[in-house]
């Protein structure tokens, strides 16, 4: 499923979209492959998981952000 396989890779691997799913890699496999189905239950943990991760990406984008700006305000330079 290609859903699942965007999932595993913004995730960063296999090993930690089967680690949200409580499965081994080779389980992810045969969901990947068609060869069991992917559940309702798959596809709320993968899109938990994911939400997680965005979340903190934001967060730590946000921490950069606000870096930014005493630094800038320091040199007259603030946008």
């Amino acid at each position: 499923m290609v859903g699942m396989q965007t999932a595993f890779e913004i995730l960063g691997g296999k090993g930690r979209l089967a680690s949200a799913l409580g499965i081994t890699v080779r389980s992810l496999n045969y969901k990947l492959n068609a060869e069991r189905g992917v559940s309702n239950l798959d596809l709320t943990l993968a899109a938990s998981t994911l939400e997680t991760r965005g979340k903190k990406m934001i967060d730590h984008a946000r921490k950069l952000r606000d870096e930014i700006e005493p630094q800038a305000k320091c040199m007259g330079t603030a946008e």
